[in-house]
């Protein structure tokens, strides 16, 4: 059932109100599709019905929060851009004592592993440093276990065929009671994993790699602009940008600060050039 705007608009606005939460940046139909399927999980009928059942129980906003924000995620998807990134760090970074990247959208984490094990497989793991972000603390949890479940290697073990058909994917884990899965320690070594909104907060540091996969196509064009602008206040110069496949398309303005000859593999290089502008996005950790 498709909710009015109206509807939307009064709930959004009492959120802000009292949680500081600001969903004017959010797509209108992707957040009335997100707002559905909270409403269908937590089995409340309305908006209305929900935001009375916040008012009694303080730890609603914190469930609510977690599905709102669910993300789709797997390893290895879309294998032919992990072989256009490995082809990219064996040709520009296989002697560099340090690597900076920041996973921006995180999920739970099967990018984050993704990335790992392509670090791993050139040497390069040890020389990372990942950042890895979300607003979503269940999955971040989820990330930091490494566990998941069985069924889900299948498919992740295609994926990473795909990627190098002699390689051997069920290295990287170990059962984890009846029906799961735990993702190797070693491979989350390199990474931090911290809360993190996109849109309100700051973020410090600079990076050689960003990765925002996937999570743009929920925001509006005027947010998807300040985004971009906070990640090239913090992209090194000849840093590389990738986007997902289901994001749009970079606009020309934007295009302007980058070059790479990856485009169609959504991998962005910034032009050497330009200079980081990280003041009004940095914070005191």
């Amino acid at each position: 059932m498709a909710l009015t705007k109206e509807e939307i608009d009064s709930f959004t606005s009492v959120l802000f109100q009292r949680y500081g939460l600001d969903f004017t940046c959010y797509e209108p139909q992707s957040l009335n599709r997100r707002l559905n399927r909270v409403l269908h999980v937590l089995k409340i009928d309305t908006l209305h019905d929900l935001w009375s059942a916040m008012l009694k129980d303080k730890n609603l906003i914190f469930k609510f929060m977690d599905e709102i924000s669910v993300g789709l995620t797997s390893m290895f998807r879309d294998p032919m851009m992990w072989s256009g990134l490995r082809t990219v760090l064996y040709n520009e970074f296989k002697g560099r004592s340090k690597i900076d990247i920041w996973n921006a959208g995180c999920s739970t984490g099967e990018e984050v592993f993704t990335l790992a094990i392509v670090l791993k497989e050139m040497n390069l793991l040890e020389q990372a440093n990942i950042l890895a972000t979300d607003m979503n603390q269940t999955a971040l949890q989820v990330a930091k276990s490494g566990i998941y479940h069985k069924v889900k290697m299948v498919e992740y073990e295609s994926k990473f065929k795909e990627y190098n058909r002699f390689g051997n994917f069920s290295k990287y884990y170990l059962p984890h009671e009846s029906m799961h899965v735990q993702m190797n320690h070693e491979l989350n070594s390199a990474v931090t994993y911290k809360y993190h909104n996109l849109i309100t907060d700051p973020v410090n540091g600079s990076y050689d790699f960003i990765f925002c996969r996937n999570v743009m196509i929920y925001f509006d064009a005027p947010a998807k602009a300040k985004l971009m602008e906070k990640f090239l206040s913090v992209l090194k110069p000849g840093g590389y940008f990738i986007q997902g496949f289901f994001d749009s398309i970079l606009s020309e303005d934007e295009k302007s600060n980058f070059n790479s000859d990856l485009v169609k593999l959504r991998i962005f290089r910034k032009v050497k050039g330009q200079a980081l502008q990280q003041d009004s996005f940095r914070r005191t950790a």
